[in-house]
């Protein structure tokens, strides 16, 4: 059986290899093939298993994915956005590795569907100074959060992206991000560079998520 990576798809071209990249490496952990599709395919591989690589039960998760899975005859996966604690731990850890003492934002894509990501960030909140959250598409946004931060005197800052890949989108989060002044600002990566990252997506094709 084909084991198919799901994600969203970026004119970027970045974040298409960003995503093949990380099907290699995890199809040298799985010691199986792994392809990429994305949501522009206009099919699948009929009878692969299909992992969406979707943080948050958006549209694309709730009607998009399945109508296309369906229409191919795969098998549908549980998708990341079923293992919020597990990417909550990988993201903090990415935000928290040089210092504990640090202030931490977290920018999610929006909040309506990414319930589940946004609760498992807040419950491990305890392994960093101070955090918060922010969205691209809603309140409270990143420039706002940033200037309320600025005007309790916070003077450095780490802004962690909840996005998997690189792409327009993390450079529209930074750039807007980088508009606040008076505050040092350091970004982390996203989230497929955690070296864990690789296995977690091997036990999701094996049904294995520890």
């Amino acid at each position: 059986m084909t084991n198919i990576l799901l994600a969203h798809g970026s004119p970027d071209a970045l974040h298409g290899d960003q995503v093949r990249q990380l099907a290699g490496k995890a199809a040298a952990l799985l010691g199986e093939e792994i392809q990429v599709s994305f949501l522009s395919d206009d099919s699948l591989p009929a009878g692969s298993r299909v992992l969406p690589l979707f943080l948050g039960a958006g549209q694309h998760l709730r009607l998009d994915v399945p109508k296309l899975v369906k229409a191919s005859g795969c098998q549908l996966l549980p998708p990341l956005a079923s293992y919020a604690d597990r990417l909550a731990a990988m993201a903090m850890d990415l935000a928290t590795r040089e210092s504990r003492r640090v202030n931490v934002l977290f920018a999610v894509y929006r909040f309506f569907g990414f319930e589940e990501l946004v609760t498992a960030l807040y419950d491990q909140s305890g392994r960093c100074a101070r955090m918060a959250m922010a969205s691209m598409h809603g309140e409270p946004s990143i420039e706002a959060v940033l200037k309320h931060w600025r005007e309790e005197g916070v003077e450095k800052v780490s802004m962690q992206s909840m996005f998997l890949f690189d792409g327009h989108t993390l450079d529209k989060a930074q750039a807007v991000a980088g508009r606040v002044e008076g505050i040092q600002l350091s970004f982390g990566p996203p989230l497929a560079e955690h070296e864990q990252m690789p296995s977690f997506i091997a036990e999701c094709l094996k049904g294995q998520p520890k």
